[in-house]
């Protein structure tokens, strides 16, 4: 049995695709310590991990009120700088010992952490795998060293290097963030210049689990219906006007529409809803997506997989962060169509997805990928390719002691 620990930070979808992999440890006899924002506990406590939490003065939720691209970068940057130093705090201040860690690839300092404490090292990729030809945010040298100069990142960098023992690595390498293995929650067909990454990186697709959601949906309203299903995410979901679009884009069509609104917005917003849509704040996803046959997403890793898991194809609006690159590939591997969010009319809206449906090769291309992702292994192959390092620095370190 080892002692792991897990360290992730951001939202949702960097937290959501863990939740599978972590209970297959548990259900294999490890345990695992979980870190990450308070507000994920009681989704991390119900796989069985021991949850440790930390709070930011950033919300990742705030990003939906940011437009200008120059403030999305300072956010981005400011929350995680932040959440380094929080974080930081509560590795070096945990009284457990642990055999391996595993941390999101936004965590700049999971490596030196491992080293520091001499045990194994896995990065949790919950986007596509990046080097310096696939960058999720393309920030240029000149942006990062206008960041670099800020006196709060300068202050947060020597307060971490003054009370713990380590050295912070330079902030232009936060997409190129390594483990000893590094998890990729896609298939080796779905990532962009696949043949670029060394046999370190294990394309495991993505972590599909049972919800266990006992939640009430009129699923009988589904059947023997073209389904058009429309989610935003976590983050992105605060769009009246949007809405209002696929409102009259669809409306007049025989079809059904479900459509996810998010937790943040009053459904009495609406003076109108047609007939032939459900709305709701929470849709059991997994679960509507078996009947969909068009998905209108803002291109979200987590959502994509999902999606394409069950060979669904896509009309993208992509917002921010890994979206525009998600909704590229998709698009690349001719399984959707992108809308630039600027342009988004009704009138666009239906003439997407009326060509969606009857150009059957969004269909066969969607299931193309959807293949690649059932067969890439998910969670269990994760924990198998995990159990494989474990086992193999157990023999290095016994070698070196038997040697001496």
């Amino acid at each position: 049995m080892s002692e792991i620990l897990f360290i992730n930070m951001l939202g949702d979808g960097h937290v959501n695709p863990t939740l599978g992999l972590v209970k297959e440890l548990i259900k294999r006899g490890e345990q695992v310590t979980y870190l990450a924002g308070e507000e994920f506990r009681e989704k991390i406590e119900k796989t069985g991990a021991k949850f440790r939490g930390y709070k930011t003065s950033l919300n990742i939720n705030s990003l939906a009120n940011i437009n200008h691209r120059s403030e999305n970068i300072q956010f981005l940057l400011d929350l995680r700088m932040e959440s380094f130093k929080e974080i930081a705090r509560a590795v070096f201040n945990e009284k457990e010992k642990f055999n391996c860690i595993i941390y999101d690839s936004a965590f700049m300092l999971g490596e030196k952490i491992g080293k520091v404490f001499n045990i194994p090292t896995v990065c949790s990729i919950t986007t596509f795998a990046t080097n310096s030809n696939i960058k999720i945010n393309k920030i240029s040298s000149h942006e990062l060293e206008l960041f670099m100069r800020n006196s709060n990142y300068m202050n947060i960098i020597k307060e971490i290097e003054e009370d713990y023992p380590i050295k912070f690595p330079n902030i232009s390498n936060m997409f190129k963030v390594k483990g000893m293995i590094n998890i990729v929650y896609t298939s080796r067909y779905f990532q962009p210049n696949v043949e670029e990454f060394d046999e370190s990186y294990k394309f495991i697709g993505p972590s599909i689990i049972d919800r266990k959601e006992n939640i009430s949906f009129p699923f009988e309203k589904l059947q023997n219906k073209k389904v058009i299903y429309i989610a935003w995410g976590s983050i992105f979901n605060n769009c009246v006007e949007f809405y209002r679009n696929c409102f009259t884009a669809f409306e007049d069509m025989d079809v059904q529409v479900v459509m996810s609104i998010g937790s943040k917005l009053d459904i009495h917003v609406f003076k109108y809803i047609p007939k032939n849509f459900i709305v709701r704040n929470y849709i059991p996803q997994l679960e509507v997506l078996k009947y969909s046959d068009v998905f209108i997403t803002h291109g979200g890793m987590n959502s994509t997989n999902e999606c394409l898991y069950y060979n669904i194809p896509l009309i993208l609006i992509p917002q921010s962060v890994d979206q525009p690159l998600v909704a590229s590939r998709v698009a690349n591997l001719g399984a959707g169509i992108i809308i630039e969010k600027d342009k988004v009319t009704s009138e666009l809206l239906k003439e997407s997805v009326i060509k969606v449906l009857s150009d059957k090769n969004f269909k066969l291309n969607s299931e193309k990928i959807g293949e690649s992702l059932r067969e890439a292994g998910g969670y269990k192959k994760c924990v198998d390719e995990i159990f494989k390092l474990l086992d193999s620095q157990k023999f290095m370190k016994h070698r070196i002691i038997h040697h001496e």
